[in-house]
Order: C-alpha cells, then structure tokens, then sequence
C-alpha cells in the first residue's frame, strides 16, 4: 500500500522553492493527436529562436558596421591613431560590461568591414545575414566585392559554416562556376547602376549584352578598315 508521502507526490509532482508543476500524464493516456503537435511545437520553437538569433546576430552585424564606419570618419576628418582606438575599446568594454567584441583589434576589424562596404544596404541585404566571423572570412581571404558578394551569396543559398566557407574560398569555388560569378557581376552592378538613376532613365538603359555586342561591332568595323 502506497504511503500518504507517496501519494501527495504523485498528485504534486515536480516542486520548486515556490511553485508546485503536477505530475505529467502517462504516454499512454495522450490523446490522438498530441505527438504530431509536439513535434509541430518543436519545429515551431525552434525556427522562432533561430529566427531570434538571427534577427539579434543581423543587428550585430550592422552594429559593428556602424562603429566601423564612425572610427573611419573620425580617422579621416580627426586623424585618429591606433592609441585612440585601443583607448575607445577600454572604454566600450568598461561601459558595457556584458558585452563582447570591443576589443582592439575587432574594432580594427569593424573599420575594415566598413571601408570594405562603404554602402549600408549591401550590408543589410546579404551580409547582415552572415555571422560576424564568416564577413571576417570574407575580408580575410578575399579582395575582390565581387568575389566576396558571390561567396556570400552562396554561403546563404547552401548554408555553410564558417569552416565550410574558407574551404570554398581556398579552392577556388568562384573558379568552378566561372560562368555563374561573371553574370552574378554583370547583374549585381548593372543592378545597382539602375537603382542611384533618376526614374525615367531606368528603362532605357542597354542590357550588358547590348553593350558587349556594340562594342565587339565596333571594333570588328576598325579591323575591317585597316
């Protein structure tokens, strides 16, 4: 016979300091139904906190674009030196405590990170959605915006780690798809011309292909004339 002590502990389950949670029902006794909204729940929960931490790691980034392009400005119109920033970063981390990534050399990083990309919206559109350590990558292993433009688009179409991405990059994956990064540029440039015009020019611009053809006509009709 179970015991009075027994007995008050299956009714009150698990108990905290001040809060009682009752005895979950036996597996058996679920009703029809309750593990595929489980799973549903899981599934649910879990893209809403990847969907946090992206949303707080795409802040992040533009956050320390921002500081970037700031220490840029002051080093341009102040003629601010490396003793400045490393002061700047004893009191970053002196006022935010909690916070990483003030040190030094990140902010060195940042104001790398900015002149790299002197425009926000780039920033907004394809690197804030990359962590801060994959745009170091990024800066690290290549020179070229194009090239870094490609191989963070891709990092997003496929999903690759930061290790994933380096790999890329020091094979050459750019090179493998040769043809893919040449109308990648052609289209990210032409797009981006198109965009700072004044509405009524947008669509009487050539194609690049346009160009390309006039161009190549061109200079068939010199070789014909010499």
């Amino acid at each position: 016979m179970r015991s009075i002590k027994d007995q008050s502990r299956e009714t009150r389950g698990s108990v905290k300091s001040d809060v009682i949670f009752p005895v979950p029902t036996a597996s058996v006794h679920l009703p029809k139904g309750y593990a595929d909204l489980l799973a549903e729940l899981k599934v649910r929960i879990k893209s809403e906190r990847l969907r946090v931490v992206m949303a707080s790691n795409a802040a992040m980034v533009i956050l320390y674009w921002d500081i970037g392009k700031r220490i840029l400005e002051r080093q341009s119109s102040e003629g601010w030196g490396a003793r400045t920033i490393d002061r700047l970063s004893h009191d970053l981390r002196r006022a935010f405590p909690e916070m990483s990534g003030f040190s030094p050399r990140n902010l060195k990083y940042m104001r790398a990170f900015a002149a790299s990309w002197p425009e926000q919206q780039i920033v907004q559109e394809a690197l804030a959605r990359l962590t801060w350590y994959q745009n170091l990558a990024l800066l690290e292993k290549l020179s070229d915006p194009t090239e870094r433009l490609w191989y963070a688009r891709k990092t997003l179409e496929h999903g690759w780690s930061r290790n994933i991405l380096v790999i890329q990059i020091e094979t050459k994956a750019h090179l493998r798809s040769g043809k893919a990064v040449e109308n990648f540029s052609k289209t990210f440039w032409k797009t981006k011309l198109t965009r700072s015009l004044p509405k009524g020019l947008k669509g009487s611009l050539p194609t690049i292909e346009e160009i390309e053809a006039e161009l190549q006509s061109d200079s068939n009709e010199e070789e014909g004339g010499n």
